[in-house]
């Protein structure tokens, strides 16, 4: 796909979820990359620093196009998580310490074995930008999202391939657990934003992260379609109390078969 076909999508989503903030395109950068230059580099251009959930908060909130090089973090755990800093071995007691725990053993062999970083070697940052205005060609789209927003985005994976989503939910962390399984090859992903999001990145408490392979974004959007065919979708489901409601042909045909009225009286 060409930069405008990424940005339509991201007109598209905003429009079909009606989204209050925009996605987050997101692009990793390795050595000898050129980065974009229509994006802000914090330190730089700002003299400021940024947490990644502040980063995020930035586009997301103000349209904001940031490029964050090692230098330009406030936060270790993405520094970690992409393999911009070196570990030595007492560092993995410290930080395997800090994930909330209680055995500092177990927390360590967390930190070890199941922490995510990144699969491919040699990041040195990355660019993020709303997907509607990105300039470059994105690796991965989150997108922040009510919980009924998210339900209708789950409908995609299930209803292509017959399977549900596999999450596996941190309180903490969110910045690494929604974007690092993605870019390490998995379709999509759901996190919940950690106190960090919460406290310095702006998040609502009513919101949850939803982040996909830009790859995946035509699959996206032609699923989105069907399902707002079928008056699924988030722009088409409306609250109502209406008891013996209009039901699907193969409802009453099951009730039928079941010994249970049709009900084809209340059908409307």
């Amino acid at each position: 796909m060409d930069i405008a076909k990424y940005n339509e999508y991201g007109k598209k989503l905003e429009e079909e979820l009606i989204l209050r903030y925009a996605p987050i395109a997101l692009k990793v950068h390795y050595e000898g990359d050129e980065l974009p230059a229509d994006t802000i580099r914090p330190l730089r251009d700002q003299g400021k620093h940024y947490a990644m959930c502040q980063a995020f908060a930035a586009v997301r909130r103000q349209r904001l196009a940031l490029t964050m090089l090692k230098e330009d973090h406030w936060c270790v755990w993405p520094l970690v998580s992409y393999g911009m800093v070196e570990l030595e071995e007492p560092d993995y007691e410290t930080m395997g310490t800090k994930l909330f725990v209680s055995d500092p053993k177990k927390g360590v062999e967390f930190f070890r074995t199941k922490y995510p970083r990144l699969a491919k070697k040699g990041a040195v940052g990355f660019s993020i930008a709303p997907l509607a205005s990105c300039s470059f060609e994105p690796d991965i789209v989150c997108i922040y999202c009510r919980p009924a927003q998210i339900r209708t985005l789950l409908m995609v994976p299930k209803l292509n391939t017959g399977e549900l989503l596999d999450v596996s939910l941190d309180p903490v962390d969110s910045c690494v657990h929604s974007s690092i399984p993605v870019l390490n090859g998995k379709d999509y992903n759901v996190t919940f934003p950690d106190p960090g999001e919460y406290e310095r990145g702006l998040t609502d408490e009513d919101e949850v992260m939803f982040t996909l392979r830009a790859e995946k974004l035509p699959e996206l959007i032609g699923t989105l379609d069907a399902i707002g065919s079928m008056k699924l979708g988030y722009r088409q489901l409306r609250m109502e109390l209406d008891t013996d409601f209009a039901r699907p042909q193969f409802y009453m045909d099951m009730f039928e078969k079941w010994g249970l009225p049709r009900g084809d009286l209340w059908d409307k």
